[in-house]
């Protein structure tokens, strides 16, 4: 028997939707229809886990993690206890680093067959790490690859890594729920398309044919991505170039031997064209304290020109792993505030800044980046109205993240009844990729907010009269798992991750 919510579960959606004192619900007429307007406030950093940040898929800081897939060693001595398991890779990532993160980039190494077929062995692995990720609710930057800079270097050919691809595909299709973006891979040491056997990078017509059959490979709305413009540029197939963005992997701001997404780069005006609808990922160098690599990044990032930065080419994901002893740090200790971010036309979101009291609160830099890269949907007001025809509801809300969501979902509004479950829904038709943030912050835009956005629809009334909850859900294409729905980032918004993740509005009484 299917029990109703708790009673911690109906108070907590009662006080924080049902009231007016609480909400501020009001009566307005509009023709001839008489609606009700409950308004939604933002996550004060008194609220409770108000400073911990929301935890949403395909944004925010990432981590990282490497297979070899012949048997799911790494080929990394610190990622030595990740062995065979990336569920306990996740907690040990976590424990390093902090947990709040829902991202990990993922990288699969396929020296052992860079001439020749994956076997099924491999490709069983592969299932088993993604297995790991759904189990904690994870998503990754996926990256394929063969040669790592400390094996010999494979001579795999063209045709090597379309064969490969044809392979990889379906299993990337079934694992459409755990994969952010499907970088590009492959070619050169880590998969980042630099030196190689044969250098495929530089023959556009290799380039070209490998990006086809990638892209050809891709599930419908997923990008791939790749780090050097140039090599975007050179593929001669504007379709295949269409779906593809792009990945920072030297993030220092101007500094070091491989920072090329800086305003003086000859392609500035190439990332700002591709940014805002590609998907954009990064990580800064390793430092020293991680790396005797002589590239190794020694000297901390500046947090609010960092800020600029990733807020300016849109990004969706950074790793919070390198630089983990000297910047990281620096930004956890390094104070923001309002005046700050509003003169450096950063978002600020609503009451981030202010407890419940109106005092001014500082937020430090790692907790404003980790809260704002990617999307960061705050509803402002809900409004409905029973009619003859169902109740027709009106949803306004805004983005006030560095980045449009980038992936495709659906955005719905249901009714839900006090056992949670829905018994009625709609879906409102509306593209949440057009859901756009503020003006980019290095350039010559003026400073604005985030356009309100407003969805509609109207939902089928339920038969048995009583109360019932209002909410907006936005789910994953490919899984109803709440793990992977979006939240709002409202403290006045109840999201039942014990359901399939809606956002619970507002207590109707039909």
């Amino acid at each position: 028997m299917r029990h109703p919510l708790s009673r911690r579960q109906a108070l907590a959606l009662a006080g924080l939707t049902g009231a007016g004192a609480v909400l501020g619900v009001s009566g307005r007429a509009a023709a001839d229809t008489t609606w009700t307007t409950v308004s939604h406030r933002g996550i004060r950093p008194d609220d409770t886990n108000g400073t911990t940040g929301l935890a949403n898929p395909s944004r925010g800081f990432r981590y990282e993690m490497s297979y070899n897939a012949s048997d799911l060693t790494s080929p990394w001595p610190h990622e030595s206890g990740f062995a065979g398991d990336s569920a306990k890779a996740l907690g040990l990532l976590e424990a390093k680093y902090g947990a709040g993160a829902r991202v990990t980039q993922l990288y699969f190494y396929l020296w052992d067959y860079a001439t020749t077929t994956i076997p099924s062995s491999a490709l069983a692995n592969i299932q088993k790490i993604f297995d790991g990720l759904r189990s904690k609710g994870y998503q990754a930057v996926l990256r394929f690859c063969y040669d790592d800079d400390v094996r010999s270097r494979r001579p795999y050919t063209v045709q090597d890594i379309q064969r490969h691809i044809t392979q990889l595909a379906p299993i990337v299709a079934a694992n459409r729920d755990v994969i952010a973006v499907w970088q590009a891979g492959f070619v050169g040491a880590w998969g980042e398309w630099g030196p190689n056997y044969y250098n495929h990078q530089n023959w556009p017509d290799a380039t070209t044919a490998i990006m086809t059959s990638l892209v050809d490979a891709l599930p419908a709305g997923m990008d791939t991505q790749m780090r050097y413009p140039w090599l975007r540029d050179s593929i001669t197939t504007s379709s295949v170039k269409s779906r593809v963005g792009l990945h920072n992997d030297f993030f220092t701001l101007g500094g070091g031997c491989c920072e090329y997404y800086v305003p003086s780069n000859q392609w500035w005006s190439t990332y700002l064209e591709v940014t805002p609808t590609h998907t954009m990922d990064g990580e800064m160098p390793w430092d020293k304290g991680q790396s005797a690599d002589p590239n190794a990044w020694s000297t901390p990032i500046d947090g609010l020109n960092a800020a600029k930065r990733l807020q300016t080419l849109r990004f969706d994901t950074l790793s919070q792993v390198h630089n983990a002893t000297v910047t990281i740090p620096a930004w956890r200790t390094t104070t923001l505030t309002k005046a700050q971010a509003t003169a450096a036309k950063l978002p600020v979101s609503d009451g981030y800044f202010t407890d419940s009291s109106g005092n001014s609160v500082p937020r430090t830099y790692f907790d404003y980046i980790r809260d704002h890269l990617g999307y960061r949907i705050e509803v402002q007001q809900a409004r409905y109205a029973k009619l003859p025809s169902g109740l027709s509801v009106q949803v306004d809300l805004v983005n006030r993240g560095f980045a449009a969501p980038k992936n495709p979902r659906v955005a719905r509004l249901a009714l839900l009844n006090r056992f949670g479950q829905t018994v009625s829904t709609v879906d409102t038709g509306a593209d949440w990729r057009t859901w756009l943030p503020g003006p980019r912050s290095e350039t010559s835009e003026p400073a604005a907010a985030p356009a309100t956005q407003t969805i509609t629809g109207t939902l089928p009334l339920p038969a048995t009269p009583g109360t019932y909850f209002l909410a907006l859900l936005l789910p994953h294409p490919t899984t109803s798992a709440a793990a992977y729905a979006v939240r709002c980032a409202n403290a006045s918004v109840w999201f039942l991750a014990f359901v399939k993740g809606e956002n619970v509005l507002a207590t109707i009484t039909l």
